[in-house]
């Protein structure tokens, strides 16, 4: 498995990401505290809230092995993983626990919570995709990738409410980046 072709990723500090996913979250707060409904009734379950965690990691689950085996003949996925172990080399188990925690709720808070009510789940998942862009063509797949799981969430959150959303994406954060800074320590 050869990485991106052109200069390799440097090491991206979990402490740069957690700071990034620290301001997204206050903007999702204060747009939450601005809604007619507060905070509270926009972070609430649809139902019970062991079945939307539980729900949520399922989804992780099933949407980890949907890319994990999608890995094997697409060599684009190949190569934006490539990319993205450079990004954690050196993490340790902490620093992927924090930005699994901390994006998948600042995320999904943003997203789903604040964005997704006021615009509709489509065009949430097209600003989820935009939050995944990066400034290099070659790894065009991940926003790609972020459009698809960003209407997945979408649904999620619009069936089980927040906690079922935010649960899927911190596990499968934290599965892909745990998969990442293995494969980068290799």
């Amino acid at each position: 498995m050869n990485p991106a072709p052109g200069p390799a990723p440097r090491a991206v500090p979990a402490t740069l990401i957690l700071h990034q996913e620290g301001v997204i979250a206050v903007i999702a707060l204060i747009g939450l505290a601005l809604r007619d409904e507060g905070v509270a009734a926009g972070l609430a379950a649809r139902g019970s809230v062991a079945a939307a965690l539980l729900e949520g990691c399922g989804v992780a689950a099933a949407a980890f092995a949907v890319l994990w085996l999608a890995r094997a003949i697409l060599a684009p996925l190949r190569e934006l993983e490539a990319w993205q172990r450079g990004m954690v080399a050196g993490w340790s188990a902490a620093d992927v626990a924090a930005v699994a925690v901390f994006s998948g709720l600042a995320e999904e808070a943003l997203v789903r919570a604040v964005l997704q009510p006021a615009l509709g789940l489509l065009p949430a998942a097209a600003i989820f995709a935009l939050l995944h862009v990066v400034p290099d063509r070659r790894l065009w797949l991940w926003p790609v990738i972020a459009l698809g799981l960003g209407a997945v969430l979408g649904w999620l959150f619009a069936r089980s409410g927040y906690p079922a959303a935010a649960a899927a994406h911190v596990v499968l954060n934290a599965l892909s980046l745990t998969r990442l800074r293995v494969g980068a320590a290799a």
